[in-house]
């Protein structure tokens, strides 16, 4: 069976929460990657290529209503990644969960840092600044991609895209809700697919994805590779990465404490505000009305 339920978007919202969440539902099929990436914009060009290796991410569908994948970046690929996944699984449904792009913006500053894909000796504003070299018109590429996350927080012409495809099978979600109270988040989520919320176990839950700042970033590099090859235990089993995890933080992570000034943050918030302003007239055009406090002011 096709997927035929995705969370597309965006990086650094709370997906990978959400994706583990959605799979402790035994009505939900997960894949095995919480990533395939099939209909990335990076690799829209080479569906027939791929097809094969995509679809053994869910071998092992027994009969669930749901096949869920959640590959975050899809978001990007606009109406693009939005005909390819509706033409491939005309039923499907999508979920995107957005954040006030500013914190995104420093939650993937953050994560970059962690996984050394940017220079440790960045602090947030150089980032920003190099970010500023990546014009506003320039779509995401595999050559940008890490500074290109100023740009990828303008949602509304994205968003629009998405809607025009996927219409009433679409359900934006918003990540304050979800750190406010994520069983209720949830419960939300599956009363829009039509599931019955009490059989996930909240118990199982944890947050996922948390950036850190890592000692050593060649331990950082083997983590990361043992990670992704017992991935397929981890989605079916997550409770049980959490002991590994606990120890390998403790051994060779620290928290990330740098914070956003309130210069730079102004300076964001005015990059930012035409399009939250669009934005915020797209949702309350879709009915939306409980908006987090970034989209109202």
């Amino acid at each position: 069976m096709n997927p035929n339920l995705f969370v597309a978007g965006v990086p650094k919202a709370g997906t990978t929460s959400l994706f583990h969440y959605l799979a402790l539902h035994p009505d939900v099929f997960p894949s095995s990657r919480k990533e395939p990436g099939y209909f990335h914009p990076f690799k829209i060009k080479e569906l027939d290529k791929n097809l094969e290796a995509y679809k053994k991410f869910f071998t092992g569908h027994s009969g669930q209503r749901y096949v869920i994948e959640a590959t975050p970046g899809y978001f990007y690929g606009g109406n693009e990644s939005a005909d390819a996944i509706n033409n491939f699984s005309p039923e499907s449904k999508i979920i995107i969960v957005l954040r006030n792009p500013v914190e995104r913006l420093f939650s993937f500053y953050k994560y970059k840092k962690s996984l050394g894909h940017i220079s440790g000796k960045l602090n947030f504003g150089s980032y920003v600044d190099e970010c500023k070299n990546t014009p506003d018109n320039q779509s995401i590429q595999k050559d940008n991609y890490d500074f290109w996350a100023m740009v990828g927080g303008n949602y509304a012409s994205l968003l629009s895209e998405w809607y025009y495809v996927f219409d009433n099978r679409l359900k934006v979600c918003f990540f304050d809700d979800m750190v406010k109270d994520e069983p209720k988040f949830i419960g939300e989520i599956c009363k829009w697919l039509d599931l019955d919320k009490s059989k996930i176990d909240d118990s199982q839950t944890k947050v996922q994805n948390r950036s850190m700042i890592y000692r050593s970033q060649v331990l950082q590099r083997v983590a990361t590779s043992f990670d992704r090859m017992l991935s397929g235990v981890w989605y079916y089993l997550p409770w049980l990465k959490w002991p590994f995890s606990g120890i390998y933080n403790l051994l060779n992570a620290k928290p990330h404490t740098e914070i956003i000034s309130d210069s730079l943050r102004a300076e964001l918030n005015q990059y930012y505000q035409d399009d939250m302003h669009k934005t915020r007239d797209i949702l309350k055009g879709r009915q939306i009305e409980n908006l987090p406090d970034w989209l109202t002011k």
